[in-house]
């Protein structure tokens, strides 16, 4: 969109007024905003500085001090992943378990992954999935003294997982047979 004032350069400021239910916009380039006196200011956004200032609210709502936690495998700090806004390894996820599970809550509104997967990885995620509910259920049913329901989700935790050993290629039995 090019400038309403010159027509020549491109439009980067955007103002729009409403008064009495009336809208109008104005859509100037840079040079002819600061000719009509308007003054802004161009801020860079950082990724890192926007997921520190996160990190930083989700300690102090949970008034945790984790200042002082440091990886025991790479050395990260959290002041590191404060500051760089990502993690050293995968033992950082251990390491800040406590404030990385709230910061994700936070900024994706749950913990866990619900989103696409690749097509080759879909089955396989699917099943495990299904497994980890069908044993959760299990303990559950355990618990609540259900033994009949606990046998049948039993029998269908052995029955995929007989399924899963079946159709994984590689993998062998405990006397080295496929």
């Amino acid at each position: 969109m090019l400038c309403e004032h010159c027509n020549k350069n491109i439009a980067t400021v955007h103002l729009t007024e409403i008064i009495d239910d009336i809208k109008k916009e104005v859509h100037l380039c840079e040079d002819c905003a600061q000719g009509k006196g308007l003054s802004f200011k161009k801020q860079q956004f950082s990724l890192q500085e926007l997921l520190g200032s996160l990190v930083a609210q989700v300690a102090e709502s949970k008034g945790e001090d984790v200042s002082g936690e440091v990886c025991p495998v790479c050395g990260t700090t959290f002041a590191d992943f404060q500051s760089k806004g990502r993690l050293g390894c995968p033992a950082d996820y251990t390491t800040f378990k406590s404030t990385l599970i709230p910061l994700l809550e936070k900024i994706h509104g749950n913990a866990q992954h619900f989103g696409k997967v690749p097509s080759r990885a879909d089955r396989g995620l699917a099943a495990e999935k299904e497994l980890m509910e069908l044993k959760q259920r299990l303990a559950d049913a355990v618990k609540r003294e259900q033994y009949e329901k606990a046998a049948e989700l039993r029998d269908r935790i052995a029955k995929l997982e007989n399924e899963r050993k079946e159709n994984t290629p590689g993998k062998t039995d405990a006397d080295g047979t496929d």
